[in-house]
């Protein structure tokens, strides 16, 4: 049996896509974690980054998976690309 926590990512949990999203220093004590539906994503993504820019050695967790922060500010820069592109 899995716990919220297995829950394959991508999976439809309640019938509504949900995505954690956390920042973490680099000794994994946790500075900031948001659970989001999709259609929230885009503004947590937001508000992690505000946090994540002056955290020179922090990780950030995306559903589960780890990220470097150079390697997350890449991932927003290539986010807000895509939703200019979903808006135009």
């Amino acid at each position: 049996m899995l716990s919220e926590f297995d829950t394959p990512v991508g999976e439809r949990v309640n019938a509504v896509d949900r995505h954690t999203i956390s920042l973490t220093t680099a000794y994994g004590e946790v500075v900031a974690a948001e659970d989001v539906v999709d259609a929230e994503f885009g503004a947590a993504v937001r508000r992690i980054y505000d946090e994540a820019v002056p955290r020179v050695n922090s990780v950030v967790v995306i559903d589960g998976v780890p990220h470097t922060r150079n390697a997350f500010l890449e991932f927003v820069r290539e986010f807000k690309d895509w939703s200019a592109r979903q808006g135009a």
